[in-house]
């Protein structure tokens, strides 16, 4: 026990140290009822000198700390096994008083190896601990407003070594992927599920989503991306940054490009899929009240929108045909005018008024189709066609009432390439072919 005090945290004089944060990194929900959340806390520096770290995390009396792991970094080796944790209850609270107390909650403590660590020899004092997730703290609960989890009593030192004392490492609250601010504070109650969309009554948090991705929220995305008349989201909203799923979150980085495009309609189908590589379902933080987001997001998403991919196709709408019972179908084209290999792509064309539906061409069943919206058809293709340059491939028919066609309009088209997930521009200016 006289072992494990003096090498935990020894309080001393800071010497002129690389400066360590603690900070809130991904959140995500693993399960909707009741909902589950974990938490990241994340470790950074710049060649971390920490051998031992102590935090405290302050939750609110509505939420329960169901589970804590302590990982010692990203990278943790068999050299940062030593780690410890001890519930906080709020009758027995030993974190002292005012801004810095803790109610409810739990503290870490997390010592680098080289006390029963046997691929460590302990005269030479414990390892550093690595950069990166130091901790997950699996949160359950609805949390209500207000409800504000909170790290708080941070302290480090350096690895010290024989007769040689461990020194005080200063410790601050750094700029997580959820808590951009530096504030140390995470509220739970603005935060939503990246890709939960639907439905949708506004643009901030609490007014979208239902805590869970599925069809209709894949559906919405690519609506969205398609620019279907009436579905549209506004930049630096909660809204947009919900559709905004590619890239990927990650255990330290916000997901998200500042642009809306087939990527985020693929990331959302495979969560609904769970397909493996998207089984975690990633929560961010509000971007602010009344939607307002930060600066660098702002430029973000203009640079995002001011890039102009290359453009290597052409959507081709062709000439209607009669279908027989009254209807007529209008063929759909991809040409390609550069080869296109592996490209997923989308498309959202209607006359807004006609109760459409599209069929396919044999063996070109798109992977997600909606016609449920009358006047408008929307089709991604996420597997991947291989296009050449000069081919033309007939995706298939949309079929409506006769004359349908010639109010017929592209609303918009988005293509990728899976083998670099790089935006390919199709060409959509001759589309409607029925009205010349």
């Amino acid at each position: 026990m006289k072992q494990l005090l003096y090498i935990t945290l020894v309080l001393g004089t800071a010497m002129s140290l690389t400066a360590q944060t603690l900070s809130f990194g991904e959140i995500t929900l693993t399960a909707a009822t009741p909902p589950t959340y974990v938490v990241n806390i994340v470790l950074a520096s710049n060649g971390s000198q920490v051998a031992g770290l102590q935090f405290d995390v302050s939750v609110p009396a509505g939420l329960s700390v169901s589970n804590v792991v302590l990982a010692a970094g990203a990278t943790a080796t068999a050299a940062t096994k030593e780690i410890s944790t001890n519930t906080l209850p709020a009758a027995n609270n030993p974190l002292g008083t005012g801004a810095t107390a803790v109610t409810n909650g739990v503290r870490g403590i997390i010592i680098g190896a080289g006390l029963n660590d046997t691929s460590v020899s302990s005269t030479g004092g414990p390892s550093v601990i690595a950069d990166g997730v130091v901790a997950t703290i699996t949160l359950t609960g609805a949390p209500t407003s207000g409800e504000v989890i909170s790290l708080v009593n941070l302290a480090g030192t350096t690895p010290g070594g024989l007769n040689i004392a461990p020194v005080a490492v200063p410790l601050t609250i750094g700029a997580g992927s959820n808590d951009p601010g530096k504030t140390g504070n995470l509220n739970m109650f603005t935060t939503y599920l990246v890709g939960d969309t639907f439905p949708a009554t506004g643009a901030n948090v609490g007014t979208f989503g239902n805590n869970l991705v599925d069809i209709n929220d894949a559906i919405q995305v690519l609506f969205t991306v398609n620019n279907v008349k009436g579905y549209t989201a506004t930049a630096c909203t909660d809204f947009f940054d919900a559709m905004d799923s590619f890239p990927q979150d990650t255990a330290t980085v916000r997901g998200g490009n500042g642009v809306i495009d087939i990527n985020d309609a693929i990331v959302t189908l495979f969560h609904v899929n769970n397909v493996s590589g998207y089984k975690t379902q990633p929560v961010r933080t509000t971007l602010g009240e009344n939607g307002v987001c930060s600066a660098s997001l702002k430029k973000t998403t203009a640079d995002a929108r001011m890039a102009r991919p290359e453009v290597r196709g052409s959507l081709v709408v062709g000439p209607a045909q009669p279908a027989g019972n009254g209807q007529d179908r209008v063929p759909v084209y991809l040409q390609g005018s550069r080869d296109m290999a592996r490209l997923a792509f989308s498309f959202g064309l209607g006359d807004l008024q006609s109760q459409l539906r599209f069929q396919a061409a044999p063996g070109m069943a798109p992977g997600l189709m909606s016609d449920q919206v009358r006047g408008v058809v929307v089709a991604a293709w996420v597997g991947g066609l291989d296009v050449g340059a000069g081919q033309q491939i007939l995706l298939g028919y949309v079929v409506g009432p006769a004359g349908f066609a010639s109010n017929l309009q592209v609303f918009g088209t988005s293509a990728t390439g899976l083998n670099d997930l790089q935006i390919v521009g199709l060409d959509v200016s001759g589309a409607p072919l029925a009205r010349q």
